[in-house]
């Protein structure tokens, strides 16, 4: 399934194209596989783009493409819910709310001076070729000095505010989340975790903003992009599993903004935060499994990749994925330190002794500052 998936990924991003790709291996998949293939692109977050793969294929072959289906009807409602259910209703609609609850909060906090920045989610969706198909999730932006500030306002325009995690609060505002993040990374990990959240702050500093299309939030500058994303989808991999978007959305960053980052500083901080075994992953998905045409000076090759891939598509960690209150999140987390010891090992190279200490000393003694 693994080979069928990516192929239709890399259709889906406009990577390759069907007459480069043997869609034999899509003519031979019975319809349980199909069924099976939907559902790992939506617990991936990426069931838009493989369906925009599985269009072309389409487009491409014509009608002749569904001979090998003896039950037509099967195929009629596998893509009618996929491409309206999913794509349409979950994905482009979810999307488009989301647009504009950001075009209002932004334009409130605006009105009383403050500058939002919008990361991950729709702000990585600007590098897809259809960017209201990369899955939304909650909408995290930072208000740079104005972290107070922006929740007593929001407070003033009827959002429910809660400030309970120091990471970010979350703002709950017109059926949207939004956290406004107070600091970048988990800062209760230790001294280093601290360097690297002054470090990401610094990224902001003296830099050409774009602006997301319509509006004047504004959009992570590359070279914070780059340090950010890895480290953001590193911590994934190591408490709850990584999903194939993460993985996505470090290959369309390569795709658009590679040529504007500085890759000897960048590996410098690699190595300095346990990010390169990580990267070296990522970036031989994007080249090698994703079709993106990396320069000679980025590392795109790792022994580590098929490991991590089958952790990524076959493990089941999350920790946000089933019900249960806050100690159970805790407990899970524990849980999945010692039971991924290898993670961290082979890929942070750090010892999980020490990572146990500073969710304990951060959690007593609420060392965040």
């Amino acid at each position: 399934m693994q080979e069928e998936l990516f192929l239709l990924l890399r259709l889906g991003l406009g990577t390759s194209s069907p007459k480069q790709e043997n869609l034999s291996l899509l003519e031979s998949l019975k319809e349980e596989q199909w069924v099976e293939l939907e559902s790992i692109s939506q617990k991936h977050g990426v069931a838009a783009i493989v369906f925009d793969g599985i269009s072309s294929v389409v487009n491409y072959k014509g009608p002749q493409f569904l001979n090998h289906f003896k039950n037509r009807s099967f195929w009629s409602c596998l893509i009618a819910g996929w491409g309206i259910g999913i794509v349409e209703q979950q994905y482009v609609f979810g999307n488009k709310q989301q647009y504009e609850v950001i075009k209002d909060v932004q334009h409130r906090w605006s009105e009383h001076g403050i500058r939002m920045l919008l990361m991950k989610g729709m702000a990585m969706g600007t590098y897809y070729p259809i960017p209201y198909h990369r899955c939304p999730g909650d909408i995290d932006c930072y208000l740079f000095k104005d972290y107070q500030k922006g929740n007593l306002i929001a407070r003033s325009f009827d959002a429910t505010v809660d400030e309970r995690w120091y990471k970010h609060s979350q703002i709950h505002y017109l059926g949207q989340l939004i956290e406004n993040h107070q600091y970048f990374v988990h800062t209760r990990g230790g001294k280093k975790s601290k360097h690297l959240n002054a470090l990401l702050s610094s990224l902001l500093e003296n830099t050409n903003y774009e602006h997301l299309a319509g509006t004047d939030v504004l959009l992570p500058p590359p070279m914070f992009n780059a340090v950010f994303l890895s480290y953001h989808a590193q911590a994934h991999f190591l408490a709850e599993g990584l999903r194939l978007k993460q993985l996505l959305d470090w290959a369309m960053f390569l795709q658009k903004k590679q040529d504007q980052v500085d890759w000897k500083l960048f590996y410098e901080i690699c190595d300095k935060y346990h990010f390169k075994r990580f990267v070296d992953v990522a970036t031989d998905v994007a080249a090698h499994y994703l079709n993106i045409n990396i320069d000679s000076v980025i590392t795109s090759k790792s022994p580590y990749t098929q490991k991590v891939l089958n952790s990524c598509l076959y493990d089941d960690d999350y920790i946000f994925s089933k019900q249960g209150g806050i100690w159970r999140n805790r407990v899970h987390l524990i849980s999945n330190l010692y039971k991924n010891r290898w993670k961290h090992h082979e890929i942070y190279q750090h010892s999980i002794i020490r990572q146990l200490w500073h969710y304990i000393v951060g959690f007593i003694f609420k060392t965040e500052e």
